[in-house]
């Protein structure tokens, strides 16, 4: 007899807050779309089979559905501003999704101001900086900075993030309905314009 058993894959709470830096602005804000990123109940049977590298680590199993998440920082004066994510994470490589997956998360439709800029992935508190790019992955540990030629100086910065939840077959290895969830943080830090 083969059996579906039903899994609420939960991505819970992306908690918005800001990171305090000895050259952070105060009185920005940070905005964000959504708040929670609810997958509801979901089948492994539903879910797309998948074969996946995420910063040279490979993952096999079922992946999630994209979900977009638009954050904004404002400013009240131009400032270079970046933005990382904390959260559960698999060294370097990846976040954590449960003991069983891993979440990836990707950068993209970049603006300071009006103007699109791309974006470079940078160490935290790094003042080196990498070739920007139109889509970019976002690592623990690292941070996004708006660049245009050089690192983009402005009073709001707008980027949309794409998480995507992978889960290989020991997440469904259970006889009853199991919540997976986990929780982000989105940062910033605005720093004086060079």
């Amino acid at each position: 007899m083969n059996r579906t058993f039903l899994l609420p894959l939960l991505v819970a709470c992306v908690a918005i807050g800001h990171a305090s830096s000895a050259m952070a602005e105060e009185g920005c804000q940070v905005v964000s779309s959504v708040k929670n990123i609810d997958y509801g109940r979901l089948r492994r049977e539903a879910m797309r089979e998948v074969s996946t590298d995420i910063a040279g680590k490979h993952y096999q199993g079922y992946a999630s559905v994209e979900r977009e998440i638009q954050v904004s920082v404002i400013c009240p004066n131009k400032r270079r501003i970046r933005l990382w994510v904390d959260g559960p994470a698999r060294g370097n490589k990846a976040y954590r999704f449960s003991e069983n997956g891993a979440m990836k998360i990707t950068a993209k439709a970049a603006r300071v101001d009006s103007g699109v800029v791309q974006l470079a992935v940078v160490p935290r508190g790094s003042e080196q900086l990498t070739a920007g790019a139109a889509e970019v992955t976002l690592l623990p540990g690292m941070s996004l900075a708006a660049v245009n030629g050089q690192e983009a100086v402005g009073q709001q910065l707008v980027v949309t993030l794409s998480v995507v939840t992978y889960t290989n077959n020991d997440a469904f290895k259970t006889r009853n309905t199991t919540d997976l969830e986990a929780q982000l943080t989105v940062n910033y830090e605005a720093l004086q314009g060079r």
